[in-house]
């Protein structure tokens, strides 16, 4: 069976210092994957993602692939940035166990039909999805949850979330929220349909994907950033 190579060096957890991003950073992998092509299966090459990543955790960034063979190193989020996403997170939780579905941590790793591998950082699974995976859910989720949610960090530029954005709904999004905080505005994802921008909106609806879901994006997140703006 063939294998993806990688150099590891061990390093004194000690002494080890983060490696510090003002931004995504990319690398062209293509080649590496196209070595492998037809060699391994989606699942194992799953396995070598999900290792590799986990490898690198704990030293400031976390990993994406693209379905180009981009790997891209993203900074993790800031103090404001990671209760931005607990509070998402933890109102998609409660709305999910009366509703049903599962809301994934933003720290799972979604594998898109089109290869792309991705850690959203707001994603629900309809009850349908999770009786695809079936009982026991992988380490890598193998489908494009029905929602999925992006939150603007200071080191992200618009873009390429508008990009990323645009991916999930190719893959099969029925819902996307992108989350700009420092604008205090929100872009609402549909599939075949203009993308509808809320500027400074009290809250944000989630209907019909996520029929009764209202998360309330003023108080939650956009007051998060209000002193930093003053």
């Amino acid at each position: 069976m063939a294998t993806i190579a990688t150099t590891t060096q061990s390093v004194d957890p000690s002494s080890a210092e983060e490696f510090e991003l003002a931004g995504p950073l990319s690398v062209n992998i293509k080649p590496i994957l196209e070595s492998v092509a037809g060699k391994l299966t989606d699942d194992e090459i799953d396995q070598w993602f999900v290792g590799f990543a986990r490898a690198n955790e704990g030293r400031g960034f976390y990993l994406e692939l693209t379905a180009d063979g981009e790997l891209v190193i993203n900074p993790m989020v800031n103090l404001h940035g990671g209760i931005a996403e607990a509070e998402g997170i933890g109102s998609l939780v409660i709305w999910s166990r009366e509703h049903g579905g599962l809301t994934l941590s933003s720290r799972a790793i979604v594998r898109l039909p089109d290869g792309t591998r991705v850690e959203p950082d707001l994603s629900w699974l309809s009850p349908e999805q999770i009786a695809e995976l079936g009982p026991v859910l992988p380490r890598t989720v193998t489908v494009c949850p029905a929602f999925v949610g992006e939150i603007m960090s200071e080191s992200d530029r618009l873009p390429p979330l508008q990009r990323k954005m645009e991916r999930y709904m190719a893959n099969g999004a029925l819902l996307g929220w992108l989350i700009d905080p420092y604008r205090r505005r929100v872009y609402v994802y549909r599939p075949e349909v203009a993308v509808a921008v809320l500027e400074d909106p009290e809250s944000v609806s989630g209907d019909p994907v996520m029929a009764g879901f209202v998360f309330e994006v003023r108080q939650r997140i956009f007051a998060l950033y209000e002193t930093d703006a003053e």
